[in-house]
């Protein structure tokens, strides 16, 4: 083998090296880009799960509140220690106000299966 077939040779391996190495190096900026999109994604879903969870529960004292408005002698408390709602950093953090009593217990569905409601 001649000096100029090596080198010939030699080129031709740095090429192919060269390509491989830019094929994985767009494989590997493909799969951050998607990881990215997939995060944003993930944070947004949370985002709105937040804001759902936070009118869920405003319903719900809402509905209590009427409740205990028509029914006086039930009156909404809640647990000593209710677990505050997760939010962005700086909001406030959130819990169901307490009352003097707790709800019933709801009644078992055995009592409904002879249909009645």
């Amino acid at each position: 083998m001649t000096v100029i077939d090596h080198r010939d040779t030699l080129a031709a391996s740095l090429e192919e090296l060269r390509a491989v190495y830019r094929a994985r190096i767009d494989q590997l900026a493909a799969e951050r880009d998607e990881a990215r999109r997939q995060a944003h994604r993930a944070k947004e879903e949370a985002y709105v799960a937040r804001a759902n969870l936070a009118s869920l529960t405003a319903r719900v004292q809402e509905l209590l509140a009427a409740a205990a408005r028509h029914l006086p002698d039930l009156a909404v408390e809640g647990p000593d220690d209710v677990p505050a709602l997760e939010g962005r950093a700086g909001e406030e953090r959130r819990s169901l106000p307490a009352g003097p009593k707790a709800l019933p217990a709801p009644k078992a569905d055995a009592a409904r299966s002879d249909g009645s409601r």
